[in-house]
């Protein structure tokens, strides 16, 4: 697992930790819903920036994450395993408190 405080600065603008995240083939793990426009699958009236971008985004409690983790773990490994055999490879995961969704 790979923080991005080590790739970049702390504050660094979220379009650039999408690119470096994208760059190193890794999956965004991030509670902040404005990488959700990043990874759209289409975005009306424009050029997608971030084709290849994955994410996981939590939408729960910061106290909550790591029993939705643990208890996800199985479904996100098997979603990027599938994934691997799709022309966009991309994961894209909302986990919230009761609900998890993921966009294909």
């Amino acid at each position: 697992m790979l923080r991005a405080r080590e790739k970049v600065p702390e504050g660094t603008p979220d379009p650039i930790v999408a690119k470096v995240s994208q760059d190193l083939e890794a999956i965004l793990l991030t509670d902040d819903t404005d990488f959700d426009s990043f990874v759209a699958k289409r975005q009306d009236g424009q050029k997608m920036r971030f084709r290849k971008l994955s994410r996981i985004r939590l939408g729960c409690k910061h106290s909550q994450i790591v029993n939705r983790l643990e208890a996800t773990i199985e479904l996100i490994e098997f979603e990027y395993e599938l994934a691997q055999g799709r022309k966009d490879k991309r994961i894209i995961i909302d986990i919230k408190p009761t609900l998890i969704r993921l966009l294909r």
